[in-house]
Order: C-alpha cells, then sequence, then structure tokens
C-alpha cells in the first residue's frame, strides 16, 4: 500500500493502513520515527539529503511520525506534537526551498492530524517528485545524494556526471517534441485543418511527463468534458493516434479556430487562431484578453493533473507563428491605442520555456512568459501586473 496520489487526502486511516500491512521502506518510501527537536546544521543536512536523494532519484515519501522495526517496517504511528504545525510546515518548506542547489521543483508538505492511546498529534508527509531540474545537491557540503534501496548514498565523479547528462537527455526531449510540433503546425499538419491566420500556441509538459513516467489514457475524454482549449470551456474529445483531441468551432468545412491534444505521453498542447483586427487590418494578439486564456488554460490543466495523480509542475512554452502580422492590442490609460504599440520583430515568436512550479499561483508562474511576450513587442513587461508583481489588469 502507498499513500494516495492526492497528498491532501491522506487521513490516518491511511497511516495506519502503513503500519497494519508492514509497509516496508523502499526507494520511494522513508520513514522516521521524530522530527528533529533542534534543527541545527547536522539535522538540516539530514534533511536535505534525505530529499535530493529522493529528487535525483525517482521521488518518494518522507514520513515523520512513523517507527520501523529492525526489518524496516513500519510498526508505528508516532503522533508528532507540536506546538505550531503551520509554523513547522512553513519551517520545512524555508529549508527546502533554500538550501538545495538548484531549488527543489515540485516538493509538497503535509500534515495528517492522527491520535493515538490518547496523544494528539500529527504525522508530516514530504512529498519529493523526481525532478528534471536536478541534479540537486546540498548547499551545507556540496554533496550529491541519491536513494538505493532502503538507503540514500553519496554519489562518486562519475555518477554525478552521468545525472547531469540525463538531465540534459530530458531537456533535449523536450526541445525537440516543441520543435516537432511547431514544425507540423508550419506545414499544415497539425491533428486538425485549422482556419487562416497568426497562430498562438502553448505547450504544457508536467516535469513527471519529460522525465518519462507519465502514461495517458485517452479513451475517457471522449465521454467527460475534461480539456482545456485556449479561449474557450472544456469539451469532448475525439480519439486519435497521439491521444484525446479537442477542436473548437469547427467550420462546414472542418477547419477549426483552435484545439487542445493531450498526448499519451502527458504532453499538452493547445492553439487558437487569432482573428481580432484593427481598422488598419492588422491582426491583434489582445493584450489582457490572452493572458486570460492562458491563466484560465493553466488552471484547468493543473487541476486535470491532480485528477490523474501528477504532480501539477509544467514547463509552459509559449509560441506565436506569423507573429510579424500581429501587434500586441494595448490601451492606454486615457483608453485610445497606446502610441508606442509595435509589430512583433520576427515571423515565429518562439519564447523560452519557463517552470510553472505547482506552489506558485497560476498568473505569477506565467509572468515571466507574459514579460516576454511584452517585450517581444517593444514593451518594457506586461502591465497587467503591479508593482508588488500580482496580476492586477486595469
Amino acid at each position: 500500500m502507498t499513500l494516495p496520489n492526492d497528498l491532501l487526502a491522506v487521513t490516518q486511516v491511511h497511516i495506519d493502513q502503513l503500519v497494519a500491512d508492514q509497509i516496508r521502506e523502499g526507494p520511494h518510501l522513508d520513514f522516521k520515527r521524530d522530527l528533529p527537536t533542534a534543527w541545527n546544521d547536522a539535522t538540516k543536512h539530514e534533511l536535505l539529503a534525505d530529499t535530493t536523494a529522493f529528487a535525483n532519484s525517482g521521488g518518494g515519501d518522507l514520513i515523520f511520525g512513523v517507527e520501523e522495526d529492525g526489518q524496516a517496517q513500519a510498526s508505528a504511528v508516532i503522533p508528532q506534537v507540536i506546538v505550531n504545525v503551520d509554523q513547522e510546515i512553513r519551517r520545512l518548506q524555508d529549508f527546502l526551498l533554500n538550501l538545495a542547489e538548484p531549488r527543489l521543483p515540485g516538493v509538497k508538505v503535509h500534515a495528517i492530524p492522527v491520535s493515538v492511546a490518547g496523544t494528539e498529534g500529527h504525522v508530516i508527509v514530504v512529498r519529493i517528485p523526481q525532478s528534471w531540474a536536478g541534479p540537486h545537491r546540498v548547499k551545507t557540503n556540496q554533496h550529491f545524494f541519491v536513494r538505493d534501496g532502503l538507503r540514500k548514498r553519496q554519489l562518486d565523479i562519475p555518477e554525478i556526471r552521468s545525472l547531469f547528462l540525463r538531465t540534459e537527455s530530458q531537456a533535449r526531449r523536450v526541445d525537440d517534441f516543441r520543435t516537432e510540433r511547431l514544425g507540423k503546425i508550419l506545414s499544415g499538419n497539425a491533428p486538425q485543418r485549422i482556419v487562416d491566420g497568426p497562430i498562438l500556441i502553448a505547450h504544457l509538459i508536467p516535469t513527471q511527463a519529460a522525465l518519462g513516467l507519465v502514461q495517458i489514457d485517452p479513451v475517457p475524454y471522449t465521454n467527460q468534458q475534461g480539456l482545456p482549449v485556449i479561449g474557450t470551456s472544456a469539451g469532448m474529445a475525439r480519439l486519435n493516434l497521439d491521444g484525446a483531441l479537442v477542436v473548437r468551432n469547427e467550420t462546414p468545412q472542418g477547419e477549426t479556430h483552435g484545439y487542445s491534444q493531450f498526448f499519451r505521453n502527458g504532453f499538452f498542447e493547445s492553439v487558437l487562431v487569432l482573428s481580432r483586427r484593427t481598422d488598419e487590418g492588422r491582426v491583434v494578439l489582445p493584450s489582457r484578453s490572452y493572458e486570460e486564456y492562458l491563466i484560465v488554460l493553466l488552471v484547468n490543466f493543473r487541476r486535470e493533473l491532480d485528477r490523474l495523480g501528477i504532480n501539477s509542475e509544467c514547463a509552459v512554452m509559449l509560441s506565436l507563428l506569423r507573429a510579424d502580422e500581429v501587434q500586441l492590442g494595448v490601451k492606454s490609460e486615457w483608453g485610445f491605442d497606446d502610441p508606442h504599440q509595435t509589430l512583433f520583430d520576427r515571423k515565429t515568436l518562439v519564447l523560452p520555456d519557463i517552470v510553472a512550479r505547482s506552489d506558485v499561483t497560476p498568473e505569477k508562474a506565467l509572468k515571466p512568459a507574459f514579460d516576454l511576450m511584452w517585450q517581444a513587442a517593444g514593451f518594457a513587461g506586461s502591465r497587467n501586473f503591479n508593482n508588488a508583481g500580482e496580476w492586477a489588469p486595469i
């Protein structure tokens, strides 16, 4: 038995079952009887060694409050009596955020209330997904660790080199996917014929999918609404060789103004053809509306990943085809078109990918991409964010 994919759904029933089933520690599970009573350099180092080992391997759960016997099997639930559990969670999150290099992506910390023989307390679960941003090292001593069977171990130089090569291979796999998909769309080989016009494309790639850990069954999407499309609500899908395809506003000629393709490997592509024009006939990318569309797209895609038990951290890649025909639609404070706006300066606009961490709001996660889009049109950054970096369109 393992804990549910949705960490927030874990209850004492699940923790008790670990003990009842005498679940054994392994490559993806580690029990700790107690949280450290004092967080000094040694205890911080131990925490980061454990968590980076999981991130550098296959991911896993680090559970504080479960005792193990001599055979590494769960033997008892030990409630952790914590004066301020929210403060303790924030402290753990701070350690995990700042004491690993590079930062650990997608880590979640959750406190499960438990009661044993009249003692009230919590079991703390730290869930660490396998990372594609590594390899990660512990800042306190610059060492790299991996999970090896029941325990962690430090890596030697050849193993560290191998981890770096694995990371480069994963990044190349993502880049190759995007290049191939843009090529197909440009050459008219999209999964559905699309109407003529400039095209906004969003590729969302979950970290777990980039690591080759995801396999999507597309069949259920043919009888449920679960796939979002840029600028519209989720719709029913049809099957194709790649996975599940949702089409919006299909014309009698079989063309569409947009679609979303959910690939069997967990990669996701959503397309919108831009049709709004200025009085001069230029195609407009509405600066506020398109950001709203993409924020909603990420919200809904995250919701679907959560339903599937997939960590919602993902790479986001935005592209604009025929961008030299498009101007960013911006209104000045007086309500007129901003006189400083320009057309985009190239035919194919391919923005660098960003990582939308699961613990960051969609608005803040997408801000770097939005800023780049505005800069490509001649502005300093997105005007839909205030000085605090919060999405606050006027």
